[in-house]
């Protein structure tokens, strides 16, 4: 519900290619067999403007039979440097366009998790961000001639893992054969959509603290600090020292109207930095984060010029008010409370860490799986991410009730 989402990260093939016009399977051929050092150039150059899909093809035993005994130079990525080989042309391009397709499907996923985040970049299975803890003597005065007094300082460690998933699909000589292009389009359509449902359910829940805040709290956690799971949302101070002690979790504040959304900055304005000292969150970097259910009373709430039963009394929270958050809601948000409600600087807060970006991979025919079970293509997608906290006096949840989502 927010104005402007962030766009989400690209897939991005193994294989690079580059910019033909013709695309008819005879052509291809040609190029192919004409011109193999540039076959993979061009044609990805196609695919790459959306000048050449999957919905462009018109027979693709006819296309199989025309590249499948030519080899074309391609460059692939093997474990993080790029390589020269010879591959087939059919696999090559037929690889190409699967990706976009994927790709297009997953751009497809409404999500907003992208949003909640500060995205990061990893090759470790577990990373420490380590947040500086303040030591002052609070001397506020010094006088001429005295040393100036020297601070100490001392970590927070906040540990973030990782979450290794995938899905790959495989395409028969069959569907080929039969020239099933739409079967084919909808399994690489699931691949890409299932990628994407997979990233905005685990963000959205980690960002909840759904397991680690439950009322049994277990793995996994969002906050590991010190390299301990701890329930990031509570309502005290233990073992969380920087939180009020009232802590971050504000029960039986129901979003109705702007009172339980004041309830929530107050509790906001209680948060203490590093030094112990309260901290200025300004609202306006902040998001109010609700379910589906919540959505119509929070844009209500928000709209509004005036507070209600106050004549001429401008709403804080309205359209012209100081506090106004910006509003982010999605109906995945009531798969796990439809009456918890956040409200915070989220991307101060949680880092969502990829070991591994979509990661994309393609066999042809010259495989074992084609000699056993006439596998004639094959594709695979994987990522590994996961979401941290690093901090844990940013965000504040609110419920209707005492008791945890």
């Amino acid at each position: 519900m927010a104005n402007e989402l962030k766009s989400k990260p690209r897939m991005t093939s193994e294989v690079r290619f580059g910019n033909s016009r013709q695309i008819d399977a005879e052509a291809l051929r040609e190029l192919a067999k004409n011109d193999p050092g540039d076959f993979a150039g061009k044609v990805q150059g196609l695919i790459d403007t959306g000048k050449f899909t999957w919905r462009d093809v018109r027979s693709l035993p006819g296309l199989l039979n025309r590249l499948m005994d030519i080899q074309v130079p391609a460059r692939v990525m093997i474990a993080g440097e790029e390589r020269a080989i010879q591959a087939s042309a059919f696999p090559l391009l037929v690889g190409g366009l699967t990706i976009a397709g994927i790709n297009e499907a997953y751009q497809g996923v409404p999500t907003i998790g992208q949003e909640l985040v500060t995205e990061m970049e990893s090759n470790k299975k577990i990373v420490e961000v380590a947040g500086i803890l303040t030591e002052d003597t609070q001397i506020d005065r010094v006088d001429e001639g005295k040393d100036f007094p020297e601070i100490g300082a001392g970590e927070e460690k906040y540990e973030i893992r990782s979450k290794r998933n995938g899905r790959r699909l495989s395409i028969t000589a069959e569907l080929i054969e039969e020239n099933d292009i739409s079967g084919i389009v909808d399994r690489i359509n699931a691949l890409g959509e299932i990628a994407g449902e997979f990233v905005e359910e685990q963000t959205l829940r980690r960002v909840c603290d759904i397991d680690g805040s439950a009322t049994s709290p277990a793995e996994p956690y969002v906050l590991r600090l010190n390299g301990t799971g701890t329930a990031l949302y509570q309502t005290d101070a233990d073992p969380l020292t920087r939180l009020p002690s009232t802590g971050n979790r504000v029960t039986t504040n129901v979003l109705a109207d702007e009172t339980d959304l004041e309830n929530a900055r107050g509790r906001l304005a209680a948060m203490k930095n590093s030094m112990g000292k309260r901290i200025n969150i300004p609202m306006s970097r902040c998001t109010l984060l609700v379910p589906d259910a919540l959505a119509p009373t929070a844009l209500k709430i928000l709209n509004s010029e005036l507070t209600p039963g106050v004549e001429n009394e401008y709403s804080p929270w309205g359209v012209r008010g100081v506090y106004r958050p910006r509003l982010l809601s999605s109906p995945k948000m009531d798969d796990l409370s439809t009456t918890a409600w956040y409200l915070g600087d989220f991307q101060k807060q949680f880092r969502r860490k990829w070991k591994l970006r979509f990661e994309y991979v393609t066999l042809g025919m010259d495989t074992e799986s084609y000699l056993r079970s006439r596998l004639a293509f094959q594709a695979r997608i994987a990522w590994d991410c996961e979401i941290g906290a690093v901090d844990y006096v940013y965000v504040v949840q609110n419920l209707a009730a005492t008791t945890a989502p």
